[in-house]
This record gives C-alpha cells, sequence and structure tokens, in this order.
C-alpha cells in the first residue's frame, strides 16, 4: 500500500510540475489557462521505477511539448509497451535497463540532436523509428537479448552508428544511410543473415564476430578511414567493389583478420591505402590489390591455403611484413621501387621464389629491417636494382634459408651488415659493392666464394677495417686474394 501510494505521489507530482508554470498561463487554443498556452511541457522527460503501461502513457500524454527535449526510460519494472509517435524531435533519447519493456514505439520521430542509446533491454523484441532521418550525434543500440526487429528504413545522417549484441537479429537495414562522420560499428550477432547497407562515406567501420553472415556487400561505399572486418566465422565473400580511398594520413587499418570461411575480397578500385593486414583468414586463397599504387604497410599473415597475393601497380610502400602462409608460392611487387622502413618475409614454407626487380631504395634512416628467414622453399632471392639501403652506417641484411641457390643485389654499394646463412648458396651477385662493415655468408660453394673475394680484392681505393667471415673451401687464387685483404687492415675468417 505503501509503495503505490508514493507512486501516485509522484505521478501526480511529475503531472503538477507540467501543468503548472510559475504564474498563471496563457490561454490556449482550448481557453484552459496553462494548458498549450504559456506552458509547453516539460524539458526533461523521465520514466522509472514502476510505473505502469497506463501511468506511463498518461505522463507522456501531459508532459510532453514543445519545450521537451530529453526523453529518459530508466530502470522501469512493470513498462511493457510505450508509444512515443507523437514526438517528432529530441535533442536525447535514453532506453536503459527497463525490465520488461517489449515493444517501444517512435514512429514519427524524424530527428535527434544529440544522441539515441537503447541498451539492456532484455525483453525488448522491436524498434519502430521509420520516420527518423537524422541523428546529429551517435545512435547506439546494444545488448537488447530479445530484439528481433529494428525499423531504420529512412535514416540518412548520424555521426555515428553502433549495434551489437542482439542474438536474435537476423536482418539490420540502413539502406539510406549515406554518410557517417564517425564510426559504424555492428558486432556480437549470433543469427544475423543479411546485411544491407547504402553508405557511400564513413570515418571507420567495424564488423566483427557475427556468426551466421556469409557475405559483406558494400556496392556504393567509396572512401573510408578505417574498416576492420574481423573473426565473422561463416563470412565467405567480402565486396568493396567501388572503395578507392582507406585513408586518414597514415594511421588507417583495413583490416581482414580471423575470418576463417573467407574465400573472396574484392577491393578491385582501390588505389590508396595506409595500413592492411591480412591475418587469419585460414580458407582464403587469393588476394588482389590490382590497382593499388600507395601504401604505408602491408601485412599478410598466417592465412593457411593463401596461394597467391598481388599488387601489381603498387610504387610506394613503408613496410612489408609476409609471415607463415603456409601454401604461399607466388606475391607480385613488380612495380615497387620505394620501400621506406623495411622487410621481413618469413616461415612461408611453399615460397619457391622472392624477386622485386624494380625495388630501388629501401629505407631513410637507421629503423630499416630486412628480414628473410625460414622459407624453407626458396631457391632464389633477387633484388637486382635495390642500389641504397637506408642509413648505409646501420642498416642491415639477413638471409637466413636452408635451400637457398641464387642470390641477386648486383647493384647495391653500400651496406652496414650483410649476412646469408645457406648450406646451398651456389650463386651470389653484389657486383656493385664497394662499401660495408661486416659480410657473413655460410655456405658458399668455391664459384661463389671465389667471385666474391676477386670483387673484394679489386675495390679501389682498397678496403680496409672490414669483417668478412664466409664458410665453405676457397679455391688456390681466393686463398691468395684473401692474404692481401688481410693485409689490408680487414679481418678475413674463411672455414671449410
Amino acid at each position: 500500500m505503501k509503495t503505490i501510494c508514493i507512486r501516485l505521489f509522484l505521478i501526480t507530482l511529475s503531472i503538477i510540475t507540467f501543468s503548472c508554470s510559475g504564474e498563471d498561463g496563457m490561454d490556449g487554443v482550448d481557453g484552459v489557462d496553462g494548458v498549450n498556452g504559456g506552458d509547453n511541457g516539460l524539458g526533461i522527460l523521465a520514466l522509472s521505477g514502476d510505473i505502469t503501461n497506463e501511468e506511463a502513457a498518461q505522463i507522456v500524454a501531459e508532459g510532453f511539448g514543445t519545450n521537451t527535449h530529453t526523453v529518459l526510460i530508466t530502470n522501469t519494472s512493470n513498462l511493457t509497451v510505450l508509444d512515443l509517435s507523437p514526438i517528432s524531435s529530441l535533442v536525447n533519447l535514453e532506453v536503459l535497463d527497463n525490465e520488461n519493456l517489449q515493444n517501444l514505439s517512435l514512429s514519427n520521430l524524424e530527428s535527434t540532436a544529440q544522441n539515441i542509446i537503447i541498451r539492456n533491454n532484455p525483453t525488448l523484441e522491436r524498434i519502430d523509428f521509420q520516420n527518423l532521418n537524422t541523428v546529429s550525434g551517435s545512435l547506439s543500440i546494444s545488448s537488447n537479448a530479445l530484439l528481433s526487429s529494428i525499423n531504420l528504413s529512412n535514416l540518412v545522417s548520424a555521426s555515428g552508428v553502433f549495434f551489437s549484441q542482439h542474438p536474435l537479429l537476423e536482418n539490420l537495414s540502413l539502406p539510406l544511410l549515406a554518410k557517417i562522420s564517425g564510426n559504424l560499428n555492428i558486432s556480437n550477432h549470433e543469427n544475423l543473415i543479411n546485411l544491407e547497407l547504402g553508405i557511400v562515406e564513413l570515418g571507420v567501420l567495424s564488423i566483427s564476430r557475427n556468426d551466421k553472415l556469409s557475405a559483406i556487400n558494400l556496392p556504393t561505399l567509396e572512401s573510408v578511414l578505417g574498416m576492420g572486418i574481423s573473426n565473422n566465422v561463416m563470412l565467405e565473400s567480402i565486396s568493396l567493389p567501388i572503395l578507392e580511398t582507406v585513408s586518414s594520413g597514415g594511421t588507417s587499418n583495413l583490416n581482414f583478420i580471423g575470418n576463417t570461411n573467407l574465400t573472396t575480397i574484392d577491393i578491385s578500385n582501390l588505389t590508396t591505402i595506409d595500413n592492411v593486414s591480412i591475418v587469419r583468414n585460414s580458407n582464403l586463397t587469393a588476394f588482389n590489390a590490382d590497382i593499388l599504387t600507395t601504401a604505408n604497410t602491408i601485412r599478410i599473415e598466417r592465412n593457411a591455403k593463401l596461394i597467391a597475393a598481388s599488387f601489381p601497380n603498387l610504387e610506394s610502400v613503408s613496410r612489408i611484413d609476409i609471415l607463415q602462409n603456409e601454401a604461399l608460392t607466388s606475391f607480385n611487387f613488380d612495380s615497387l621501387a620505394l620501400l621506406n622502413v623495411g622487410l621481413a618475409i618469413t616461415e612461408n614454407s611453399a615460397l619457391t621464389a622472392l624477386s622485386f626487380p624494380l625495388l630501388r631504395s629501401i629505407g631513410d634512416d637507421n629503423r630499416v629491417n630486412f628480414l628473410i628467414r625460414s622459407n624453407s622453399s626458396i631457391t632464389s632471392i633477387s633484388f637486382p636494382s635495390l642500389a641504397i639501403f637506408g642509413d648505409n652506417s646501420s642498416g642491415t641484411i639477413d638471409i637466413r634459408e636452408s635451400s637457398l641457390e641464387t642470390v641477386d643485389f648486383n647493384q647495391l654499394a653500400t651496406i652496414s651488415n650483410f649476412t646469408i646463412i645457406s648450406n646451398t648458396l651456389a650463386n651470389i651477385n653484389v657486383s656493385s659493392l664497394t662499401d660495408f662493415n661486416a659480410l657473413v655468408f655460410n655456405r658458399l660453394s668455391t664459384t661463389a666464394i671465389d667471385s666474391i673475394i676477386t670483387r673484394l680484392v679489386s675495390i679501389s681505393p682498397a678496403i680496409t677495417g672490414k669483417t668478412i667471415s664466409i664458410v665453405g673451401t676457397a679455391s688456390a687464387q681466393a686463398l691468395i686474394d684473401i692474404e692481401t685483404l688481410r693485409a689490408n687492415g680487414n679481418t678475413v675468417t674463411i672455414r671449410g
């Protein structure tokens, strides 16, 4: 009885608050003092506690007016249905932690000046925003366990949009939403099957952990500041056919990570990208960026069935990492001329040859890293145009391959440290090498040793203060030349 009385008192107080002003209201259209007159509703309309459907309807009917800018529906226990159809515009709307709310209708809401937040309403089944056109802030709908229907068919503009944790939601459609200045996030939907997005331009797109989503098709997307599509276990295809740029000054990411059924990625119109990561997509067999010309970093890692990766028109990039792709047999960087920071190619067991035919410069400071290691089938490594290697006082090339037979660095003149570890190396071309700190070659054929020693002893003026370590059998002439190198002040070690 006490609870009922308190509730009735609060309701009465609310009604009195928005029915009376500090002075007599002006006559309204019905001639009644204070109604449709000087008092035009509460600024903040709040529903909470054990309010019933009928009580809520009465408060909305009597409390809503032109002054109403915010609606708060929070922590109700008896409210099951709420019709807010009289409302056409707001500043903020929050619907939070309502235990039994099943149906929320704002069928005439057209705009909000700031945010809409609908979160943690465990019995909410449907949301009707059929006339919502503009959300100047963010639209966030999350953690509504029974939500199966969201109507946003006329939404055109929003600063940010977030959908997450709706296990029963199967369809999500935003056909008219063309531009989002901030983020679009769609995540953690166990049964989402169909996703329709008419987006043209946005900040950052994130689509993750949607367990039954089999296709992502964004036929109108032209530019984005960043994108992450990850851990969608049934996803088979990603289509971004007219996407041109993924960039915000070098820091944006295009990430395709952990989509275990993914077989196809279409980025056929992409020309500019900051950073791209293709990681742990275990059924992806090919990745092609055929017209991409500029990138910051490229990372291709642990894609178990990836056979080929192609970047045929890429001209400059800061860093390339190609790691642990056990089926990879080829990649194409045939137009690459400039690599700013470094290169790492490791543990790609099916890769037999590695070639960067036009690469002429790697790095511009001492951050340069160059590592080719543990690619057990590689027999040939070729950098025939490479002439400049970072800060030459500290740059290092490190190659360690068990099957390597041929190495070509015939334009490289200056390097600080150059290491090749291989038991099968027969030919090494360093015919332009004139300046270095240390060379370590293990193991070389007699022919290869002769070639290197002949090159080193012919350098003019004669080199001095260098460290040279070679494993292999030298010819008689090479042994004579080695003594000449030692006499000139170099440390030369040769072991059979």
